[in-house]
């Protein structure tokens, strides 16, 4: 469960500052994110990357490409908190495919 605390400590000061509704959401897909990669066996966000949330992408077909694009946005959010190169990749979808960036 390292994995979960980790995330629950970079996202505390987060969600203390700005839209409080929305930020609460953004942390609860963040904790989603991690919940899956701990389930697949990483231990720390070190070991998060690219291909744990393409996995998660997979996962999640059954949701609408709204709420994935939401997912996105957390994950962009989780990226820079924990200082990652980049961006998370993308899920594919009708409405992003767009060039939008974090």
């Amino acid at each position: 469960m390292k994995l979960l605390e980790e995330v629950e400590n970079l996202s505390r000061g987060y969600v203390r500052k700005g839209g409080k509704d929305n930020r609460r959401q953004q942390r609860a897909r963040m904790l989603a994110l991690a919940a899956f990669c701990a389930a697949d066996g990483a231990h720390s966000l070190v070991q998060v990357g690219a291909g744990h949330v393409i996995r998660y992408w997979r996962s999640t077909r059954h949701l609408s490409d709204a709420t994935r694009y939401n997912h996105w946005r957390a994950f962009c959010v989780l990226w820079t908190l924990c200082g990652k190169s980049g961006e998370p990749p993308k899920p594919h979808g009708k409405k992003l495919t767009t060039s939008s960036s974090c």
